[in-house]
């Protein structure tokens, strides 16, 4: 991690990451494909942020991009998921309003997947 870039966590319930990370993708415009969204959905199968087992993602954008770290959280099982996000330090206002928004929603989904 560089001066100009930032480390960035929340949570999400699981049954948001497709929308989490088609709304990041977003924000560094790079476009998702059906088979990253699937192997993202594969890849966290058996990660827990309290053992340490995250699996890693890149978000080559357009603008910017985004490091993704994902996890499912270890005391709340498959219902919730830790994500770490690096990325440049300009994307914070916007990162904080992902997360805000989203924490609203029990459900998002997006039309494109």
């Amino acid at each position: 991690m560089t001066d100009t870039e930032i480390e960035y966590r929340f949570w999400f319930l699981s049954n948001k990451l497709i929308a989490i990370i088609t709304m990041l993708s977003a924000l560094v415009e790079s476009k998702l494909t059906l088979e990253e969204i699937e192997y993202l959905k594969q890849e966290i199968r058996g990660t827990n942020d309290e053992k340490g087992l995250w699996t890693t993602y890149q978000l080559n954008g357009k603008l910017k991009n985004i490091s993704l770290s994902l996890a499912y959280d270890g005391e709340e099982g498959n219902d919730m998921i830790h994500i770490r996000i690096i990325t440049s330090a300009d994307l914070k206002p916007k990162l904080e309003a992902l997360d805000l928004f989203q924490a609203l929603f029990k459900n998002l989904e997006v039309s494109d997947f």
